[in-house]
């Protein structure tokens, strides 16, 4: 597996998009070049969906 500070950099620019169609496609090829790194990807969305936001605060 690669760095993950790379991976994190990665799944952020990706949750950058706006158009959803465009930012789907990125998710779909970024998993197809890395399936060893989904499931640390996945950890990661599910432990930021836990966390408070500023909205939040």
């Amino acid at each position: 597996m690669r760095d993950l500070e790379i991976i994190e950099t990665e799944l952020m620019e990706i949750s950058a998009i706006a158009d959803d169609s465009l930012k789907l496609e990125r998710i779909i090829a970024w998993c197809a070049a890395h399936p060893d790194e989904v499931p640390f990807a996945l950890h990661q969305l599910m432990t930021r969906a836990g966390e408070p936001t500023a909205k939040d605060s």
